[in-house]
């Protein structure tokens, strides 16, 4: 199943079952930039992502704390998987990011990814994006989106609190946004050492 905001096409997951007049709703959509100082052919943000050393990936917020751990799996058919927990809004969120686009300077991964919020459980699309772009000699912009969109779990939670739409996207927008700054300059950081590491050997 396919959901469309504006011009991007999702591609949700088949983690768990969806009908099929089921629309999912934008619950996020958050962009923080940062650079990276690095000959184009030693960056590899796909690479970076599939195999992130977990405390590296727990510094990456070093002042919310929210980065919890992260490992490597696969998944039944092959491909690349990233399990990353962290905490954001007050939400406990374990992420299962299954491999999409996978080049050199743009990787996006989607994930059906599990919330704990309070002692209840539920669940929300997440789809994360990392691109570095090309500017001046080794000078690189890199973008990190996120993008997270209600599951048919997600709106069952919101209808059973009362908590109307906007108000739930709002709170999101806010948190992810705020978390977003804080790890972008540091993935940034890490992709740009992992580039020179490899330029070296």
């Amino acid at each position: 199943m396919t959901a469309t905001d504006k011009n991007r096409k999702i591609t949700v997951s088949n983690q768990e079952q969806i009908s099929t007049d089921f629309t999912p709703r934008l619950l996020v959509q958050s962009t923080a930039k940062f650079h990276i100082d690095a000959p184009t052919a030693d960056i590899d943000v796909t690479d970076w992502l599939f195999n992130v050393d977990e405390l590296e990936y727990i510094n990456c917020t070093p002042y919310s704390k929210a980065h919890l751990s992260a490992g490597l799996t696969h998944s039944p058919d092959g491909k690349r998987m990233s399990i990353n927990v962290e905490d954001v809004g007050g939400a406990l969120i374990v992420e299962h990011y299954h491999e999409g686009i996978s080049e050199k300077l743009h990787c996006r991964v989607v994930s059906t990814s599990d919330l704990l919020i309070g002692r209840e459980y539920t669940t929300a699309h997440v789809i994360w994006e990392l691109i570095a772009t090309p500017v001046n000699g080794v000078h690189h912009e890199f973008v990190n989106n996120v993008w997270v969109h209600t599951t048919e779990k997600f709106e069952q939670y919101m209808e059973a609190h009362g908590a109307p739409y906007e108000g739930v996207r709002q709170n999101f927008q806010t948190a992810v946004d705020a978390h977003n700054a804080e790890e972008t300059p540091f993935f940034a950081a890490a992709i740009e050492r992992k580039a020179r590491s490899r330029k070296k050997s």
